[in-house]
This record gives C-alpha cells, sequence and structure tokens, in this order.
C-alpha cells in the first residue's frame, strides 16, 4: 500500500464535496417542506404546481444542480400565468439569477479594495465563476442599499499643524439599472496632510 500524496489537500477538496452536497440534500429538503405546506392550504393559495424545473445555484463551495418545484397562477386581470419559484425567493433569487447572495456578498465586499478581478477569483476559487462575473456583479451593484466600500484600514495618521488638505473629483460611471444602461456621477475625495518637502522629490 502506498502512502498518499497531498494529504491536506485532498482532504479539503472531499470536505468541499461533502459540504456541497449537505447544501443541495437541504435545499431539496426546504422545497419538500413548503410543498407539504401548500398541500395544507398555507400558503401559495391560488396556485398550481405544474413541475420541477432544473437550476444550478452557484456558490463559494462550487456549483449546486437541482431541481425545484414551480408553482403557477392565472391572473385574469393581467390574462396571464404568474411563475413562483419559492425556493429560490427564500434564496433571494432573481428571474435568471443563478449567483447565490452570500456569494455576491462576498465578492461585493472587495469594492473600493482595489483588488484585480483575478485577484478576487483567488479568494472564491471553488465558486466556478469568470471575471466577467465579477464584473456584472459590481455593475449591478445597489450602492444605495449597502456600504460596499472597504474600511479595513483604520490606521490613524499624524495631522502636523492641525491643517488636512481635501480634494474632491467627479466622473460619469456607465452602469446597469433594470437591465437599462445608465450613466450615474461618482465621487471620489482623497485627504493628505500636504508635501513632506524633507521626503519628496520630482518624481514622487
Amino acid at each position: 500500500m502506498e502512502l498518499k500524496q497531498n494529504l491536506l489537500g485532498n482532504y479539503k477538496e472531499n470536505k468541499r464535496i461533502e459540504t456541497n452536497n449537505e447544501t443541495k440534500n437541504f435545499l431539496i429538503e426546504r422545497d419538500n417542506e413548503i410543498f407539504k405546506l401548500y398541500q395544507q392550504g398555507k400558503i401559495l393559495q391560488g396556485y398550481k404546481v405544474v413541475s420541477k424545473i432544473p437550476k444550478t445555484i452557484k456558490t463559494e463551495g462550487g456549483d449546486i444542480p437541482l431541481k425545484r418545484r414551480r408553482y403557477v397562477k392565472y391572473y385574469e386581470e393581467k390574462k396571464e400565468n404568474i411563475n413562483r419559484y419559492p425556493l429560490d425567493e427564500e434564496l433571494g433569487l432573481k428571474k435568471y439569477q443563478r449567483n447565490e447572495q452570500n456569494l455576491i456578498n462576498k465578492i461585493t465586499s472587495f469594492m473600493g479594495d482595489g483588488k484585480r478581478y483575478k485577484d478576487i477569483l483567488d479568494t472564491v476559487e471553488n465558486a466556478n465563476i469568470s471575471e466577467r462575473t465579477i464584473s456584472n456583479i459590481f455593475k449591478n451593484a445597489d450602492l444605495e442599499e449597502t456600504d460596499y466600500i472597504s474600511n479595513k484600514n483604520n490606521n490613524k495618521i499624524k495631522i502636523p499643524n492641525n491643517v488636512l488638505y481635501i480634494q474632491i473629483d467627479g466622473a460619469f460611471e456607465p452602469m446597469w439599472e433594470n437591465k437599462k444602461r445608465v450613466e450615474n456621477k461618482i465621487f471620489a475625495s482623497t485627504m493628505h496632510i500636504g508635501v513632506d518637502e524633507e521626503k519628496s522629490t520630482k518624481n514622487r
């Protein structure tokens, strides 16, 4: 019998797969619980279960493929069927959205850090996403609801002569809102204590 190679690496990968399977089973069980509540007439009154639709949910630990129930109700006023996926609603997933909210929060936490997309990908290496996905998440980030700007640097600085210089600049940045391309004005402000004549040079 040969000794194992990359023991910790294999252990971590097995734990990741195990966690993903547990998450998948948890979501399937929750979908079944919702269905039982529906059968008891406690929720989704007037809806009918017509099918189970497959969907792959992207998490920090990787892709989780599963099938969840689709509930349909016909609205006479609108003359159309309304589809609902209760499990998606509990996960905070919008229509066609596959990225789970915790994954989105992890990525948006790096806004303002100056990290490259490649560096961010390294922090969620198992999520199976691309740099384009990160770009789209940043573009769709709701800056009004959540403060995504990093506040990790809490180092205090000494201000000589009690003088602090503040510079403010603005620019129009193209973004996406409700699937429409708009230009939002972004303001950037910096603070400094001026030039250190002893340490500064022509190039610095």
